[in-house]
């Protein structure tokens, strides 16, 4: 039963990641208004945590879920998948600092609004966060069947 609940748990922090990802792409677009720079920097928030929370539940998969340690431990697609969701973890820290430092800003000066070049940078980088979330589940797909393993 902890392993339906944990892998459950899994998707929906996964799905909850791509949701935010998507949001995010919407909302942070050249001519960005005051609300959706507030919003987006909630979102990030929750993304974060969503992150963190993910980790967790995979890692708690690892150990407490039906395959065992054994099963991911020794297969390099597993590794794989990690280092992939750590590049996911570390891309938006650039993101989120800009995001932290324009809703100071926009707090402190009530027209400011970030230039449309800014916003283009800030795109670049959830454009990444996107290409390399993508493999994520094509990872996890293969492990699913076993592939990876000696």
């Amino acid at each position: 039963m902890i392993d339906f609940v944990l892998s459950a748990f899994h998707f929906l922090l996964a799905f909850t990641l791509v949701s935010i990802l998507a949001a995010q792409s919407a909302l942070i677009r050249p001519g960005i208004t005051a609300p959706s720079l507030g919003l987006a920097a909630n979102l990030d928030r929750v993304y974060g945590a969503s992150a963190v929370l993910l980790l967790c539940v995979g890692f708690s998969r690892v150990y407490w879920g039906a395959k065992g340690s054994s099963f991911y431990m020794s297969n390099p697609l597993f590794w794989t998948k990690i280092g992939l969701f750590m590049t996911v973890a570390f891309l938006p820290i650039p993101p989120t600092v800009q995001l932290i430092r324009w809703s100071k800003q926009a707090r402190s000066q009530t027209a400011f609004l970030p230039s449309d070049e800014q916003v283009r940078g800030l795109q670049q980088w959830l454009r990444a966060e996107v290409i390399v979330l993508m493999f994520i589940p094509f990872l996890a797909a293969a492990m699913s069947r076993g592939l990876g393993l000696s």
